[in-house]
């Protein structure tokens, strides 16, 4: 499954929506055929669709919009290029927490019955 239908399918859950038609009715340039060329692959959500979805569910809209790129990707190596930004953004926004956490005083530490 591709992520535009995952997306749409994760707001029909959101919406407690059961049919496609209900999701067309929420856009105004979505059509059935849109629909149905996404659940194939051969189409993908607008840029503007897919943020609205993600606020809509609660997902990051920068984490949407990569995802999108990683799917309208033409070649492997555009797609592995994205993949790659994905990953290099959550190893800084990690590290940016746990230098947050150490400028607080409030290092997270585990339990003790974790503990060695």
């Amino acid at each position: 499954m591709n992520f535009s239908y995952e997306l749409i399918e994760k707001y029909k859950i959101s919406k407690g929506y059961s049919q496609d038609k209900q999701v067309i009715a929420d856009f105004s340039e979505f059509t059935s055929g849109n629909m149905s060329q996404i659940k194939k692959g051969t189409r993908h959500l607008t840029a503007n669709q897919c943020i609205f979805m993600a606020n809509t569910i609660g997902m990051d809209q920068k984490e949407a919009l990569l995802k999108l790129a990683i799917e309208k990707s033409k070649s492997k190596e555009e797609g592995q290029i994205w993949s790659d930004i994905v990953k290099k953004i959550s190893a800084a926004c990690i590290v940016g927490i746990l230098a947050a956490a150490s400028l607080t005083g409030q290092v997270v530490t585990p339990p003790l019955r974790y503990r060695r």
